[in-house]
């Protein structure tokens, strides 16, 4: 349903330095407080309603005869950013071993000699 002007109010307090509306002052009509949500609500409604009644044969008439926008739908829904923590161990040794070999494979030999610090796991926690 759309306003009509009696069912505005309009006020056009302006400053009198700068001509900007005054607080308060919302400039001239416009559409009542909330009529925006009322139209949105009826269309979720109609929205729910119609799911409620064709939702999943819809779904299946889609994906068979136009799965390309079944799979936009079905993207659409996705979340854009994943946060993903990965942890993990290294075996320190075997990757130095794996290095040099590679090292020697494309003919760059390091400058000095690499060493592994050999370590003896303790049984007691310090």
């Amino acid at each position: 349903m759309l306003a009509t002007m009696s069912e505005t109010t309009m006020t056009t307090d302006r400053d009198a330095k700068t001509g900007q509306f005054v607080t308060g002052s919302n400039g001239g009509p416009g559409r009542r407080v909330g009529s925006r949500n009322r139209l949105s609500e009826a269309f979720i409604a109609d929205l729910k309603t119609v799911w409620e009644e064709d939702g999943i044969s819809a779904l299946r008439r889609c994906a068979e005869s136009e799965p390309g926008t079944f799979c936009r739908i079905v993207s659409g829904l996705l979340p854009k950013n994943v946060d993903v923590n990965v942890s993990g161990s290294v075996d320190v040794g075997s990757f130095a071993e794996k290095f040099r070999h590679a090292l020697s494979l494309l003919g760059n030999e390091p400058q000095s000699k690499m060493r592994t610090i050999e370590h003896k796991a303790t049984s007691s926690a310090r």
